[in-house]
Order: structure tokens, then C-alpha cells, then sequence
């Protein structure tokens, strides 16, 4: 039996909920284009297709509605929220609360997923604004319903058109370190809050999830266009990992990148948000020029974030919110499958 470290290109499964890298370049979520979706389709529609094999997002919406108003009324959520997030990293906040909520039993996975995502979207809506009463009667924009949960109060549509698109392009990527996890889980017919969880943990290492944060950190550490040639160059002379580029399955680019540097580019207005963008460009270009890499959606979508007024601690629960959706389906079809997932090891011990 021939060994990949790290499982590399060895078929783990079958799935029929997403391709991930086809022609090096591609990502289609039950065959459509996800680029595409942003254009045309909300995350409400997207999380339907992806668990439900659905582009109407109606049961979604109104299962979300109703779990995010009963979990904002519910004290218990509140009070664990206040409990832990002096102690916690924001992503070990939304693990505990999304573990603390059990299973619901008898309804549909549509249900089950849009109760995940709601109980996610509260913990990242109580960083954003702690005033209870605004994050209830954030809800005012249907079309953009998981942002305006994000954003309480927010009724700019263009900023939750781009976190939108954001969440959509974070909603599932095929067998990656974060979704095998669920799969694991679901494969010993554990249930989706426990595999939900594990996804949770995985997704917040900086080799995954995390990358977001450690992006915003880099373009951050440079002033001026100057600096960050200078800055990236050397950093690449003594061997440092420079995060939010290259992809472990895309080999020409990373589509969804794409999608959130035009947001960027769109959304930066101020003098300082024009030279943190580029600054970020040059970043792009030096790895373009030094290393032949290309920006994944970590990099851009570090900074689209950041430019929305989330701090860094955010963006990778901001992902949790979104990709709920591919764990979800993943989960489910594991499930379906009704397969223990339980490779062999090497030994190389005495």
C-alpha cells in the first residue's frame, strides 16, 4: 500500500456536493459555477444547494429566522457567551456554544444546518455589538440575512453584499482538512453538533482557517509600497512561510480570490485603506515575481474583513458561519453512506 503524507491526492471518498480545483482552477458547488453564485445568488440560496441540492432559499431563511430570534431570547446562550469570551479565543467561543446546543431530533437537514449557522452567527454578532436589543432587529435585510445577523444595524447593502459573497465563497471546498474532519465523525454516526465541532477545531489552525488572520497581520506589518518589497523579500531569503498563498489543490489560481480583491478595490475609499490595498497588491505581485504563487481567498480575504470592521479574531469564525453549510452536506452525505472511516498507519517505531 503506497503512503502520501498528509493523504495527499489519495481518494478518500466519494461526494457529489462539490469540485474542488477542476482544470487547476475551478469550484462548482453541486455543478454550478461558485464564482457565479455571487453574482446571481445569496448565501441563503448557496447553503440550500449545498445541503439540499436547491437553489431556493426559502426553508433556509425561514429556519434561520426563527432559530436566531429563539437563541437571542434564550438567557443560556447569552450568559455562556459572557462567561467564556474573557478566557477564550473567539473560535473556542463559538465551539463551546455550538457544542452546548445539542441535537434536534426529527426535522430536516436544511433545519439542522441553518440552526448551526444561526447559533455561529449570534456568537460573531455579540463580538460585533453586545447590545442584545440591536443584534435582535439586526434581521431588517432579507436578502442578506446571515450578513445582517453579522452586522446588527448594518443597512449599507453594499457591505453585506461583499460579506455575502464572502460567506459563499467560504461555504464548502470538497475534502479539506476541516470537512474530513466531520466526515470522521459522522462516519462513527456520532451526531452534527459533535461533528460540527471537530470542523470547528480543525478549521481554526493557521495552516487552514486561520491563514485570514495571519494575512491581515502581514499586510499590517508594512507602511508603505516600499517596505512590503523590501519586507517579502527578505522574508522569503530566510525560508519564512508568507500565509495566504498557494493552494494545496488549485495549480493556475485560486478563483474565489478574485471576487474579494474587487470588493476590496471597491470598498476602499480613505487614503489608508487605499494603501493597505497597495500594499497587499505588492505583496501579490513580489510572490507573483519571486515565487510564481498566487493569492488564495485567505489573502484578499483577510483584508475585505478587516475592511468591514471585523477584527482579526473574527475572520476565522466569520468562516465557521459560512462553511456550517459545506459541514453540513458533508456530514449528512457521510451519514448516507454509512462507511467508518478508519485508514491504516505506517509503523516506523522500533
Amino acid at each position: 500500500m503506497d503512503y502520501s503524507p498528509g493523504l495527499r491526492g489519495v481518494i478518500a471518498g466519494e461526494t457529489s456536493i462539490s469540485t474542488v480545483g477542476a482544470e487547476g482552477k475551478a469550484l462548482s458547488y453541486r455543478g454550478v459555477d461558485a464564482v457565479d453564485l455571487t453574482r446571481s445568488n445569496n448565501y441563503q440560496d448557496t447553503a440550500s444547494l449545498i445541503v439540499d441540492d436547491t437553489l431556493d432559499g426559502t426553508n433556509f431563511t425561514k429556519y434561520f429566522n426563527y432559530h436566531y430570534n429563539k437563541i437571542c431570547e434564550n438567557e443560556f446562550y447569552y450568559n455562556l457567551f459572557l462567561s467564556v469570551r474573557e478566557e477564550l479565543h473567539p473560535m473556542d467561543v463559538v465551539r463551546t456554544v455550538i457544542s452546548s446546543s445539542g441535537e434536534l431530533k426529527d426535522v430536516s437537514s436544511i433545519e439542522q444546518t441553518a440552526r448551526m449557522v444561526a447559533l455561529s452567527s449570534f456568537v460573531v454578532a455579540h463580538y460585533v455589538n453586545n447590545d442584545s436589543e440591536k443584534i435582535q432587529g439586526g434581521l431588517q435585510i432579507e436578502e442578506y440575512l446571515v450578513s445582517s445577523a453579522l452586522l446588527p444595524g448594518q443597512e449599507n447593502t453594499q457591505i453585506l453584499e461583499a460579506l455575502d459573497d464572502v460567506l459563499i465563497l467560504y461555504a464548502e471546498h470538497g475534502f479539506n482538512a476541516s470537512t474530513f474532519a466531520c466526515r470522521v465523525s459522522a462516519s462513527t454516526r456520532s451526531d452534527l453538533t459533535s461533528s460540527i465541532s471537530a470542523g470547528i477545531g480543525t478549521l481554526k489552525g493557521e495552516l487552514h482557517g486561520g491563514a485570514n488572520e495571519e494575512a491581515i497581520k502581514l499586510i499590517n506589518s508594512f507602511s508603505t509600497v516600499e517596505e512590503a518589497i523590501i519586507g517579502i523579500k527578505n522574508k522569503l531569503f530566510n525560508k519564512e512561510k508568507i500565509m495566504g498563498f498557494g493552494h494545496g489543490v488549485y495549480k493556475i489560481k485560486d478563483p474565489r480570490s478574485q471576487v474579494v480583491k474587487s470588493w476590496v478595490e471597491k470598498l476602499s475609499i480613505d487614503e489608508n485603506e487605499i494603501n493597505k490595498f497597495e500594499i497587499a497588491k505588492t505583496i501579490d505581485a513580489t510572490m507573483k515575481e519571486e515565487k510564481d504563487l498566487f493569492p488564495n481567498v485567505d489573502f484578499y480575504g483577510g483584508l475585505l474583513l478587516d475592511l468591514l470592521g471585523f477584527k482579526s479574531e473574527l475572520f476565522t469564525p466569520i468562516f465557521v458561519v459560512g462553511r456550517i453549510a459545506g459541514w453540513s452536506a458533508h456530514y449528512f452525505e457521510q451519514r448516507g453512506q454509512d462507511v467508518l472511516i478508519r485508514p491504516a498507519a505506517k509503523y516506523i517505531g522500533k
